[in-house]
């Protein structure tokens, strides 16, 4: 497992969860690439032609693509758009849920493999939402 930070938040902002909590539900033998902020925000990649309509602002995406290389990516939010209970419910609901996607591309047959996919999850103010995607 790698880990980068590629942006230093301002005191307004936070991302959804921390290094600590990464390290915790992911092993360091796992080959995934954890980024904190290499992106600003969340986009569709140009190949998706159908995205599905987004009502939140998007706090995590974790894509696995043809070689079976996994990415987590994290993006700044406010902290007024996110309050403390959200954190909690990201470290004890949706980390364990990235982790089982994670797991379920792992042990795909390379023949099962048609394209990119991409778990979302964005955050509308009261849950967190989850979308799959898949595209060539």
């Amino acid at each position: 497992m790698k880990i980068s930070f590629y942006r230093n938040l301002n005191t307004l902002e936070t991302y959804a969860t921390n290094k600590r909590q990464i390290k915790y539900h992911f092993s360091n033998d796992e080959d995934i690439d954890v980024f904190f902020g290499l992106n600003r925000k969340f986009e569709f990649d140009s190949r998706c032609k159908r995205p599905p309509e987004l009502n939140g602002t998007v706090v995590a995406s974790v894509s696995c693509n043809r070689d079976k290389d996994i990415c987590i990516n994290l993006y700044p939010i406010s902290q007024d758009h996110y309050p403390h209970i959200a954190r909690n419910e990201f470290h004890n609901e949706v980390l364990p849920s990235i982790k089982e996607w994670v797991h379920n591309q792992n042990i795909k047959p390379e023949t099962a493999v048609v394209g990119v996919e991409q778990y979302i999850i964005d955050w509308n103010g009261k849950a967190h939402i989850f979308h799959q995607l898949t595209f060539l």
